[in-house]
């Protein structure tokens, strides 16, 4: 058992040379470290993930000031430069190593994506949900946080955990406290028991 969890932990948050795997209900965790084993790889191989893959701009070939055609008709297409061809590399880790980071139970979800952009922001909309579900867990958030009350019979450690939660959902849901509020918040909350 403790063998079983070791490896669960060791996928969820990945290594040097690995991809963290996405485990259910740490999708927030996972993207996170995601964004930051990705971004170690190279600021493009990021850059498709975030803008999506690149499309060389391919244009006619032009000789004495017409457009040079192949047999057929078709014209000539200038060749790929090297920094389209090393943004299509920079597409293909990008597409791998988000690919690897998808569990088998939730490969089905992303089978059929053609880019490392599609992945992100199909698994982004399967766990954050819509901007009105994203609304709703800030609203939530806030309330548990303007909210909060340590129990009474509860041990001052485990009020801290309990309030620290509460900060963590808040950051999640996108809203950052300062250090100083959530200090007054948590000791407010700690009330004269």
């Amino acid at each position: 058992m403790a063998q079983s969890l070791s490896l669960n932990v060791s996928n969820s948050v990945g290594g040097s040379n690995r991809a963290p795997i996405l485990v259910a209900n740490e999708y927030h965790h996972w993207s996170q470290r995601m964004e930051r084993y990705v971004r170690r790889l190279g600021r493009d191989v990021w850059r498709s993930i975030e803008e999506g893959p690149h499309f060389p701009v391919l244009t006619p070939v032009q000789t004495d000031g017409a457009t040079a055609r192949l047999e057929g008709g078709q014209p000539a297409l200038n060749h790929p430069t090297k920094d389209d061809l090393d943004n299509i590399e920079n597409d293909a880790i990008a597409f791998y190593e988000i690919s690897c980071g998808v569990a088998p139970d939730n490969f089905d979800i992303i089978i059929n994506c053609k880019s490392a952009k599609e992945i992100w922001d199909v698994l982004k909309n399967l766990y954050e949900g819509s901007e009105q579900a994203q609304d709703k867990k800030l609203t939530t958030a806030l309330n548990e946080f303007n909210n909060f009350k340590a129990h009474f019979s509860e041990c001052l450690e485990d009020s801290f955990k309990s309030f620290n939660l509460i900060v963590t959902k808040l950051s999640n849901a996108g809203t950052i406290r300062s250090n100083h509020e959530t200090n007054l918040q948590f000791l407010n909350g700690l009330g004269r028991h």
